[in-house]
């Protein structure tokens, strides 16, 4: 019996696995973190806070446990080990963009009571053939469009709730099927790579733009920004679908499948009075999202809660509470607040200031201009993978570039664009808010995205460091 035990405890099913390494590290972390004694640099709420932040990105990687369990008791974990107090812990649960991201899922359920996914679908089927590859570019090119006007998180959710037609049609069952997982990855990258096109694709980049102007009252207008970010998208959807096809390799759909959707296309018919009232619901939400770029009432998050009560009304009776709420990754909720309640943390305690200090500090800025970008790049860009507070990172980075530019005599706006990008178009790891709505399907993990993504990521910053600068010039920005 001590024989079988033994033998469960070391099997792929026992501890001794990638979930049981998991935990080990992030116990390891915490122990040495206990000897680490505090400077004046770095108290011991900054060495608490790093090492709880890094507690929950081990976990989170080996999967060790639900990824919302995961981030709430890496909560109370920072407390335990005096990175903060119970009063501040769960900060990130109260900020807008939670609410927002819970609102916005009323889009995906309210198409699925609809036929419009399905008459979508099969109109990209002429184009795209019988081909799952060509599919899922299809799926991206339409993100990234949509993305470039809107913010990230709802071109994401939108294409999503799209996504299922297909993968309801393919049988395509979570954490079997490569097709969803790959679709299930390539949305939320496209919607990021989007994000860089145009000042209104991402809320960092306005972050950027008014760091900019505060410091040197400098703006890049609109048409800059697109000239500088669409090639950009241009280079980086077909590298990222080319990533994402060729090492997950999606299966094909099988023919009954596309008959079966072009059939409920055809079966579909004259859109129905309910269809109508949905689709005007559903495009009226992204057009407010854009017109809010320019009316700060229209912010995002009111525009997405007002929308979801218009869906409810009594009369109109568009959606359900219990069809809402069923769409709505609970778990992944609780790990968005918990990253959001985690980075609150990281910059509370001045572990922030402490990490940018050591890296400027360590002589980087001394070597050759191109070299210190592309250090600095590849520096923030890790950074924010794992602790994915972007506005604290351009808030603690950007002025201190600024600074440096200005001395080599090299245009801000450089390393305010750079920044930009960098935050907004982060896809190694599904931490930040776009990334976090797919993965909670449970199509694929951490370690899948990360194999899809590294590739494309690497060639993202070389390309961004060389291009940013050139095309800077150029504009005589």
């Amino acid at each position: 019996m001590a024989q079988e035990a033994l033998t469960k405890f070391f099997s792929k099913e026992g501890f001794v696995n990638k979930r049981g390494l998991g935990i080990v590290i992030a116990v390891a972390i915490l122990v040495v973190a206990s000897f680490v004694p505090e400077s004046a640099d770095l108290s011991h709420q900054g060495i608490m806070a790093i090492a709880s932040l890094l507690f929950a990105v081990s976990l989170w990687v080996c999967g060790s446990f639900s990824v919302g369990v995961t981030g709430i008791l890496a909560l109370v974990i920072a407390v335990v080990m005096g990175a903060t107090d119970y009063k501040a812990v769960f900060s990130g649960f109260g900020v807008s963009v939670v609410f927002y991201v819970i609102a916005i899922f009323a889009l995906p359920a309210l198409l699925l009571k609809t036929q419009w996914g399905v008459r979508l679908v099969a109109k990209l089927f002429k184009l795209t053939g019988e081909s799952s590859e060509k599919l899922i570019l299809a799926f991206m090119i339409g993100t990234c469009l949509i993305s470039t006007i809107m913010s990230d998180v709802p071109a994401a959710v939108l294409f999503m709730g799209i996504s299922y037609v297909v993968l309801k049609a393919a049988g395509a069952e979570p954490g079997k099927s490569r097709l969803g997982k790959c679709m299930m990855i390539a949305i939320p990258i496209a919607a990021v790579i989007g994000g860089v096109v145009t000042p209104a694709g991402s809320s960092f980049n306005m972050v950027a733009m008014g760091v900019l102007t505060g410091a040197t009252g400098q703006t890049i207008s609109f048409l800059d920004w697109i000239i500088v970010g669409l090639p950009i998208a241009v280079l980086c959807i077909p590298l990222c679908w080319i990533s994402i096809v060729k090492i997950l390799k999606p299966e094909q759909l099988e023919s009954s499948a596309y008959d079966s959707l072009r059939q409920a296309a055809a079966d579909a018919g004259k859109p129905t009075g309910f269809e109508v009232r949905a689709l005007v619901m559903i495009l009226a939400l992204p057009v407010l999202w854009i017109a809010g770029t320019w009316v700060p009432l229209l912010n995002v998050t009111t525009v997405a809660i007002i929308g979801l009560a218009i869906m409810m009304l009594p009369g109109l009776n568009l959606l359900t509470w219990d069809e809402f709420s069923k769409q709505v990754p609970w778990t992944i909720i609780l790990m968005m607040g918990s990253v959001l309640s985690l980075g609150n943390i990281f910059s509370a305690s001045g572990a922030d200031k402490f990490v940018t200090n050591l890296f400027m500090g360590s002589g980087v800025a001394d070597l050759n201009f191109t070299v210190f970008l592309l250090i600095t790049v590849a520096f923030i860009y890790l950074l924010h993978t794992i602790a994915p507070v972007g506005a604290a990172i351009i808030s603690l980075f950007l002025p201190i570039l600024i600074g440096i530019c200005t001395t080599l005599g090299v245009s801000p706006a450089i390393p305010t664009m750079l920044l930009a990008f960098i935050v907004a178009g982060n896809f190694l790891l599904p931490v930040n808010p776009t990334l976090i709505v797919t993965y909670g399907e449970g199509y694929y993990t951490f370690g899948d995205m990360f194999k899809a993504g590294v590739i494309p990521a690497v060639i993202f910053c070389v390309c961004m460091v060389l291009w940013v600068p050139f095309i800077c010039g150029v504009l005589g920005l």
